[in-house]
């Protein structure tokens, strides 16, 4: 039981530092488009950068926070249903459609580290006259569906042990954002 709840805390643990950090991509994104603004309508100079850098840090920003949101319960769920059940038959809804998060992560896992792996060969650049390397941003998706795994899997380790004991066993205990 103590390998467990090592495992649990150190998950949270560490999905919650790192959407403490991704959170901060917020930051950059939006003096980059500060700038391109004033650039572009006050001083009529567009910047070829600008648009694709904040595009890649909000893609980075989306799906290296799928672990922290779940860790927060901020994912959308049939609150119709769903938000009518104990605990425990919430645990045991959340158990019947683990399946389909864990098909759904793994091949979007398999197939972006595949697509990564081979963006990191080539030096995959975008196809645009600026032509920035694409290899970083592909990177977050296998990142970030590594983490939601883990995420995923300590959820459901806290599902069935809700299952079993009626309650929550070992509860989120780490400094949210």
């Amino acid at each position: 039981m103590k390998a467990i709840e090592y495992f649990l805390r150190y998950t949270d643990w560490v999905n919650a530092k790192f959407g403490w950090f991704v959170a901060f991509l917020m930051c950059p994104m939006m003096f980059i488009m500060i700038y391109e603004i004033v650039m572009r309508y006050f001083f009529n100079r567009p910047s070829l950068w600008a648009y694709e850098i904040s595009l890649f840090l909000y893609g980075g920003y989306i799906i290296l926070a799928g672990a922290y949101t779940l860790i927060t319960k901020g994912h959308v769920n049939v609150d119709i249903l769903w938000g009518r059940f104990s605990a425990r038959g919430k645990a045991i809804l959340d158990i019947g459609t683990f399946g389909f998060v864990l098909l759904y992560l793994g091949v979007l896992f398999w197939t972006s580290l595949e697509a990564t792996i081979e963006s990191w060969k080539i030096g995959e650049t975008t196809m645009t006259y600026w032509a920035p390397p694409y290899y970083p941003l592909r990177t977050t998706v296998p990142v970030g569906c590594f983490l939601f795994l883990l995420q995923a899997l300590a959820k459901l380790i806290r599902d069935i042990l809700t299952v079993i004991h009626g309650k929550e066993m070992f509860p989120t205990r780490v400094k949210l954002i």
